[in-house]
């Protein structure tokens, strides 16, 4: 392998930067060479900048979807800062009252803006299963810019394990036990559709949605980042179309467009 200087180090910081809208510090970088070395053996390139030569011109490919796979996070649980799920069921009268769209229309569309393995935008389902009326349809979009994530999440197949996550109850309502592994129900899976999306191009949606969760993704976005990315979201609600951010996060600092603040890490339009 050969040695990664700092003008190469510099071109895949920005490849990053403004592909995927990660901005990495220079904690990062051992890291960065790391998942590097990792990707380039796997493919039995030795130099750095040949592998970066392939991924520019490689975009839309197997490979540049293995990049995006190894560079970017992808934690999540069932029920993470479970506050929020418990903020909808608690208070969902009053958001259908005060977003006359949802019940007008009998529907309520949500987006998951970075959901991972699948975990949030099931659990999202299942609150509002429980929460609404039976005839209001959830319709749920759950994107992620890794297609590999994405086409897990779609299967719905997690580890016995969840059962320290999921209640009992919802778990023996929405899933199914075998061999060990618990299946999603298809009630559950048909409210859902999932879509590869990068959250730094333009957003390409006809309607808005009643609630978008983007949690724990804007702590790797510098300011200006940040600020894009949640004057986008703020476009794609409705008025009184709610906003969820990780409970590390917060918009204080952020330039946005009168997002009212409801609770940490909750805004309202």
């Amino acid at each position: 392998m050969c040695t990664l200087t700092e003008s190469v180090l510099y071109k895949f910081n920005q490849l990053i930067y403004e592909n995927l809208g990660i901005k990495l510090d220079e904690t990062n970088q051992e890291m960065l060479k790391a998942r590097l070395n990792r990707l380039m053996l796997k493919h039995n390139i030795e130099n750095y900048h040949e592998y970066f030569n392939t991924l520019m011109s490689n975009k839309n490919t197997p490979i540049w979807s293995e990049f995006i796979d190894e560079i970017t996070t992808h934690m999540t649980s069932f029920f993470r800062e479970d506050g929020q799920f418990k903020f909808i069921h608690e208070n969902i009268n009053s958001i259908t009252q005060i977003n006359q769209r949802i019940l007008q229309n009998n529907e309520i569309r949500v987006w998951s803006a970075a959901c991972s393995s699948g975990e949030e935008p099931y659990t999202i389902a299942m609150v509002l299963k429980e929460a609404l009326p039976d005839n209001v349809k959830v319709k749920i979009l759950a994107s992620d810019i890794s297609n590999g994530i994405i086409q897990k999440a779609q299967k719905g197949v997690y580890p016995q394990e969840i059962n320290q996550q999921v209640k009992p109850l919802l778990l023996e309502k929405y899933f199914k036990l075998k061999d060990d592994k618990y299946y999603i129900s298809d009630e559950i899976k048909n409210m859902i559709t999932f879509r590869t999306f990068n959250l730094m191009n333009d957003f390409p949606f006809k309607n808005t949605f009643d609630m978008i969760f983007c949690r724990n993704v804007m702590i790797y976005f510098d300011h200006s980042t940040q600020s894009n990315l949640v004057n986008k979201f703020y476009n794609f609600l409705p008025k009184n179309g709610l906003l969820f951010i990780g409970s590390s996060e917060s918009l204080a600092k952020i330039d946005h467009n009168k997002l009212k603040y409801v609770r940490p890490s909750v805004y309202m339009r």
